[in-house]
């Protein structure tokens, strides 16, 4: 099960649970200036109505940015420690490499499939990805 974190929207923050390319699904959440409060519930929620708990998961996939300066943050570093603490490959798009959520799951599939599965350390961590300086204030 591959698990999708998206905190790229202000006002929202989305989800998707992955069997396959063609199998998955999607929660959004509205959460705005709250993903860091909802994030973990929403994952949670969404593994216990599916019977599956976080070492059922084999892989991450994070939408990186751009967007708010926080809630990239958030699912970026969520999604880190996922991968750290599960041993999983991660992998990252931009917002601007995919339209809709299918492309989303098949592009993340397509990545994680070149990591063969395999965690390492020295290549699994996502940066955050800003298209401007914050503005915070």
């Amino acid at each position: 099960m591959i698990l999708i974190i998206n905190t790229t929207d202000h006002d929202n923050l989305k989800i998707h649970l992955v069997k396959d390319g063609n199998s998955f699904w999607t929660k959004q959440v509205s959460a705005k200036f709250k993903q860091a409060e909802k994030l973990l519930k929403t994952i949670e929620v969404m593994l216990e109505k599916r019977g599956l708990d976080k070492n059922d998961l084999t892989g991450i996939g994070v939408v990186s940015g751009p967007g708010g300066f926080t809630a990239i943050r958030i699912g970026v570093v969520t999604s880190n420690t996922f991968s750290y603490a599960l041993k999983i490959p991660i992998v990252e798009l931009k917002q601007i490499e995919f339209d809709g959520d299918q492309e989303l799951v098949n592009k993340i599939i397509t990545k994680l499939k070149k990591k063969k599965g395999k965690f390492n350390i020295s290549k699994n961590i996502v940066l955050p990805f800003y298209d401007r300086e914050p503005n915070i204030g």
